[in-house]
């Protein structure tokens, strides 16, 4: 067959065509391996981006100072709680949603003891009258006969609860190096308290007095409000304070029994009596503090 030269320059240049089709089609082995550096590298920045915002976990521990009426001392008021200074620890689960506000996830546990030294003074000053009236009405004034017993001591016991908080916190940076971070939380819940069992007893030659009151528990409503620092030691490890404000409703607890037993004179002697008073009542108590604490915490 004869070719022209027309013919076979129309023929390589639509060689040429094809071919390029085929290298637009086909990239090259170089430029696969660039898409797929360049692929693996926005991979792994999403998945260090996730890994980044996992959240953080610490853990803290310092004193509960009881406020208002939990810390109340007045034998007449029943919502007085007689609460002592005592401890709290909590873990803390936060993860940012945004720049600088995210959720957390709290439990806390605190333990406080009861105020036995001035349980000891105030019922060492009671007058406690015949039938067990306190007197306390001055409407309905008790009969005239009363006794005093002095040297009155009770067991250590205390009130316990452990709660359960999600909330919202806020992170903001203080300073340009980053390390300390503003951390504000405001945080509901519910929570489970303990009142404690009151032991105290009163000796003397001639006259005894033994007061028992039964403990019990309740589940309850409960908030707090915190402001706190991190100060970064690593990319990962900070160190961690707060100084938290812990409220809860008016929590009820059934079914308290108390029991009063009093002698006087001496055993087996002339004149010597026994008289016991047994109550069963539900009682009311706000349970507050202010809460100091420092611990330890670990970005995931």
């Amino acid at each position: 067959m004869h070719w022209s030269k027309k013919s076979a320059g129309d023929h390589r240049e639509r060689q040429k065509r094809e071919q390029h089709a085929i290298d637009q089609n086909h990239p090259s082995t170089v430029e696969n391996l660039h898409n797929h550096f360049l692929y693996s590298i926005q991979v792994s920045f999403v998945f260090s981006q996730a890994i980044k915002n996992r959240g953080s976990i610490s853990l803290l521990v310092g004193a509960a100072f009881p406020l208002g009426k939990f810390s109340g001392t007045d034998l007449y008021d029943k919502s007085s709680g007689f609460a002592n200074t005592g401890e709290s620890v909590y873990a803390s689960y936060s993860k940012l949603l945004s720049k600088n506000w995210g959720i957390s996830v709290d439990i806390l546990a605190q333990r406080n003891p009861l105020n036995t030294g001035a349980f000891e003074n105030k019922f060492s000053q009671l007058k406690i009258y015949q039938g067990f009236s306190l007197g306390s009405d001055p409407n309905n004034p008790p009969p005239a006969a009363y006794s005093i017993y002095p040297n009155w001591k009770f067991e250590k016991k205390a009130w316990l609860y452990g709660a359960f908080f999600v909330g919202v916190n806020g992170r903001f940076a203080i300073g340009d190096s980053k390390k300390i971070d503003l951390v504000l939380k405001a945080m509901p819940g519910i929570v489970y308290a303990k009142s404690p069992e009151l032991k105290g007893s009163s000796f003397t030659d001639t006259a005894t007095a033994v007061i028992i009151q039964s403990k019990s528990s309740g589940f309850g409503f409960i908030y707090s409000i915190s402001g706190g620092l991190n100060y970064h030691l690593t990319r990962s490890l900070f160190l961690s304070s707060d100084v938290k404000y812990v409220g809860t409703n008016q929590i009820t607890f059934k079914d308290i029994k108390a029991t009063l037993t009093t002698t006087k004179g001496s055993y087996n002697s002339q004149g010597y009596s026994i008289q016991q008073s047994v109550t069963t009542v539900d009682s009311k108590q706000i349970i507050s503090s202010i809460n100091l604490s420092v611990g330890v915490g670990i970005k995931l």
